[in-house]
């Protein structure tokens, strides 16, 4: 009976970690400008909470689609 449970317990642990993963990753950084096309730079940024991802003072921001790229990105530290 103990092993069934260590091994849900392990089970739940992976899968919490690997969505962690997948939430919390480092991305390219896009401007935006609005009526244009999201555009990419050679700036990584990341989604974790921090300081503002700029480049020459932009904000830049994860890319959705050619024209939506609307979450703000945060510096890599």
């Amino acid at each position: 009976m103990a092993v069934v449970a260590f091994g849900i317990a392990g089970a739940m642990h992976t899968n919490a970690m690997s969505k962690k993963a997948t939430t919390l990753v480092n991305k390219w950084g896009y401007t935006h400008i609005e009526g244009e096309n999201c555009v990419l730079t050679n700036q990584m940024c990341r989604t974790e909470p921090g300081p503002s991802c700029k480049l020459a003072g932009e904000q830049l921001y994860d890319f959705v689609s050619t024209t939506s790229c609307p979450t703000p990105l945060n510096k890599i530290q």
